[in-house]
């Protein structure tokens, strides 16, 4: 089976099991599923940059902590939890007997991982937790997800000027162009359904800033893979790599997506 065939037999498997515990299980059922894929993130980051296993569940261990604290915690404690997990996170990786810059590099990159991962990923719980919260989720999940179909066909099609070469040689602005499209139309064609009491340009400014911002957490994980020296961060998932591979632009686009749709009210949706 081609590649293509193993990301639309996975996608076909996974995307109903998804949707359903969106709409049907939004509370901890939800948060189980979230916070797996907020561990499963963290193992295939972590063992990108430290070969310890020590320190990989170091790591692991510290970005769980942080994303329980994002979801049960009040807004200003979450905020005052997660800078005490920075300060975890970066602590296993001032010991032992490197030099003084590798010290503070490996600081920093356990940091970004609990961080970026525990703190991003806890915003969907947040989200599907307001009002509409579950249609909010998935109109993020169609503007990333048709994107990145529709950015792929595009590139492939009529992509000619790169995007960012060094980074991520195969994608092109056409690409980037076509996706942010595909995610405008779609995320905003599924709020005119599903969200009937929020103007139409505000989910098309949602989906739109929600589609950006998975496309800048698409490049910044390929960076990530180059900074490591690998295509894949993982193998979980046939066709598409590994879980980071898959949810790396869902992670950028969490935040995004939980600060407007917090803001919905103001612009006369459900609050």
């Amino acid at each position: 089976m081609t590649v293509l065939g193993k990301r639309i037999l996975t996608a076909v498997v996974l995307l109903p099991l998804l949707v359903g515990v969106v709409l049907f299980a939004k509370g901890w059922p939800f948060v189980l599923l979230a916070g797996a894929a907020t561990i499963l993130c963290a193992r295939e980051y972590f063992r990108l940059f430290f070969p310890v296993p020590r320190d990989r569940w170091s790591g692991v261990a510290v970005t769980g902590l942080l994303y329980l604290s994002g979801v049960l915690l009040p807004v200003p404690m979450a905020a005052a939890a997660m800078l005490c997990c920075v300060s975890l996170a970066a602590f296993p990786f001032l010991a032992g007997g490197e030099p003084h810059p590798e010290k503070v590099r490996r600081a920093a990159l356990g940091a970004l991982g609990a961080v970026y991962l525990g703190g991003f990923l806890a915003s969907y719980p947040r989200t599907i937790a307001l009002p509409a919260g579950e249609h909010w989720v998935l109109l993020g999940l169609v503007a990333v997800f048709s994107g990145d179909v529709f950015a792929y066909f595009v590139g492939k099609t009529f992509g000619k000027r790169l995007l960012s070469p060094d980074v991520s040689p195969n994608k092109t602005v056409e690409g980037a162009l076509g996706g942010l499209a595909a995610g405008i139309v779609l995320g905003a064609g599924y709020g005119a359904l599903f969200l009937p009491g929020v103007p139409l340009w505000y989910v098309s400014l949602v989906s739109a800033a929600v589609q950006a911002a998975g496309q800048a957490g698409d490049l910044f994980e390929s960076l990530l893979k180059r900074a490591a020296g690998v295509k894949d961060s993982g193998s979980l998932l046939p066709g598409h790599g590994g879980m980071f591979d898959r949810l790396d632009a869902v992670i950028s686009a969490g935040p995004v997506l939980y600060l407007l749709a917090l803001l919905a009210p103001l612009a006369g949706g459900p609050g």
